[in-house]
């Protein structure tokens, strides 16, 4: 029976560390009642339930999440995990995340995988022992972990961001072939002929969705596309260094004199910097000699000189679909529709670089 016992409340345990058999001591009811007390028991009086909310307020306590997920089989966390937390992109959306999960009552756990699968399959691990709610994944272009991660899409939601390595799965990202399509049809109905820089090798479908992009968009108007050499690229997050070191190679073949480009698409806005710098170094003023756009609107897209005309994704739309798809409950997902899958239109931000 969940009756409290009529006696003195027990002093305050003197050590820094509260626990549950501490409040059901304070109470004078069994640990269990508490511990069901916190996992949502409906089943406790009324009474019992003000006086374990008063031992808690009365000893500052406040129950381990993790202690209370193990024990319900499911944890108020969710994880994380990314290639690298500098990427100023991630840091947006999971702003977005943050705000969506507080609101849920939930907490969020971030990993970083630093682009190595050893560190990825770790940091898997480790939120599956937490029990987390679900996770939100975007996982480095390697196929090392294919099957661990097949194996927890069964045990646990995993919803992936801006990149997967399997079509067949819960994604929410940019729409690439819009966002690059737009600005490349820009730059062609103002004259110009663009050149194209990809990003290294880091994220899948992203980097050759935004390359379609922009092939798709010069054949509809009958241009020759061109793409920036990066032969045998490097799978690095440097990419204003990146940038500059296959633009300067470029350069310096006099590829980019020869085929007369007037314009430079670079499929991130950290990119642009780079190839910017590299332009410099040859005698040509980026927004005067060359037009230059970028992708994703960075917050120093406006201080860069000349201002970096570039698209916006809808980070925000991003961030709460994520969250739309943790809070699905399974039995929404059907043999017809098995998936969430999501992609935002990006707008176009004129600057003066173009």
């Amino acid at each position: 029976m969940n009756k409290p016992v009529n006696k003195k409340p027990s002093a305050a345990p003197t050590n820094k560390s509260v626990t549950m058999q501490d409040i059901a001591s304070r109470v004078g009811v069994s640990r269990i009642t508490v511990s069901k007390y916190f996992n949502g028991n409906q089943g406790i009086k009324a009474e019992t339930r003000r006086l374990i909310e008063q031992a808690c307020s009365e000893l500052n306590y406040v129950p381990d999440p993790l202690a209370v997920g193990l024990v319900k089989g499911r944890s108020h966390l969710i994880g994380v995990v990314i290639p690298v937390v500098s990427e100023p992109f991630f840091a947006e959306v999971l702003a977005v995340i943050e705000e969506q999960a507080a609101d849920m009552g939930m907490r969020v756990v971030i990993q970083c995988s630093y682009n190595e699968p050893a560190r990825e399959a770790a940091a898997l691990l480790a939120l599956r022992a937490m029990k987390v709610k679900g996770v939100v994944f975007t996982p480095i272009a390697s196929q090392d972990n294919i099957e661990l991660l097949r194996k927890l899409e069964k045990e646990m939601r995993i919803v992936y961001l801006d990149s997967y390595l399997n079509p067949d799965c819960h994604f929410v990202m940019n729409d690439n072939m819009q966002s690059i399509g737009l600005i490349t049809r820009y730059l062609l109905s103002r004259g110009h002929s663009p050149a194209y820089l990809g990003a290294p090798p880091v994220a899948n479908p992203s980097g050759p969705e935004r390359l379609a992009g922009y092939l798709a968009a010069m054949q509809e108007a009958g241009s020759a596309p061109f793409l920036v050499p990066t032969n045998n690229p490097a799978a690095t997050w440097d990419f204003e260094a990146f940038a500059m070191h296959h633009t300067l190679n470029m350069l310096g073949t006099g590829s980019w004199a020869k085929e007369k480009r007037t314009a430079l698409i670079c499929a991130t806005d950290r990119l642009a910097i780079g190839a910017m710098a590299a332009f410099r170094k040859f005698g040509l003023e980026p927004g005067k000699d060359v037009a230059f756009v970028g992708h994703d609107d960075l917050p120093v897209c406006d201080y860069l000189h000349p201002a970096l005309t570039t698209v916006r994704q809808d980070v925000t739309a991003i961030g709460r679909a994520i969250m739309d798809c943790l809070r699905q409950d399974d039995s929404v997902f059907t043999a017809k529709q098995p998936y969430f899958q999501r992609r935002y239109a990006a707008r176009l931000i004129v600057r003066e670089s173009a």
